[in-house]
């Protein structure tokens, strides 16, 4: 065998090793990684205390607005840890009063730390609660104008079981810059400035859909 062949079968043969090698390592890849297992996600942790960006939505927006159509409202609940919603659950049921809650533990959207109950200051619970509702529609909370009136909360279509699970809805933004604006400065919001923002007029009674 002269040199030039004995050249090429060398070539070949280092060409040869080298592509089982490149198959061999990207084979063991392979296999690594369909071997390999993502870390379990770690659980989100239960709140103690209200969801910053909800309240931000409800003091900013909702509370405003709602200043603005002639409430005087304020907050008498809002986070609840699991040993009070069993407390307040328990009554009329292990212990004396009046049943409050349907909720145990863990069922209600109070103890994720993502919903209020009002109360209008002057007037208690008698006031125009469909017209609050829209008032809280239009700032992104959720409201039940059927069965519980104070109530309004974020679920963002999630569950309880959710809640537990870990999930949680994604965040709120306000309708309107402007209304940060006001809450930072103090100013209550105007006519024109729920004109700039695009709200409606909660005056007018709602629209059939």
């Amino acid at each position: 065998m002269n040199v030039r062949k004995r050249f090429s079968v060398i070539i070949i043969a280092v060409f040869a090793v080298s592509v089982a090698g490149g198959l061999s390592f990207a084979f063991n890849a392979f296999e690594r990684r369909n071997d390999y297992q993502s870390p379990p996600e770690k659980p989100v942790p239960l709140p103690t205390m209200i969801d910053p960006n909800f309240l931000a939505q409800v003091n900013d927006c909702f509370m405003p607005i709602a200043t603005f159509y002639g409430y005087t409202l304020r907050i008498n609940e809002d986070f609840r840890t699991f040993e009070e919603q069993d407390e307040i659950y328990n009554q009329g049921r292990t212990v004396n009063g009046h049943i409050v809650t349907d909720a145990p533990a863990g069922k209600s959207i109070h103890n994720y730390g993502l919903a209020v109950d009002v109360v209008d200051r002057w007037r208690g619970y008698d006031i125009d609660w469909d017209k609050l509702g829209r008032i809280g529609a239009y700032c992104r909370l959720e409201h039940d104008d059927e069965v519980d009136f104070p109530h309004f909360e974020q679920r963002g279509g999630l569950t309880t079981t959710d809640f537990a699970a870990g999930k949680r809805p994604p965040f709120l933004k306000l309708p309107c810059a402007l209304m940060r604006e006001r809450a930072i400065t103090g100013q209550p919001l105007t006519r024109e400035d729920l004109d700039v923002c695009g709200a409606p007029d909660f005056n007018l009674p709602k629209k059939d859909e």
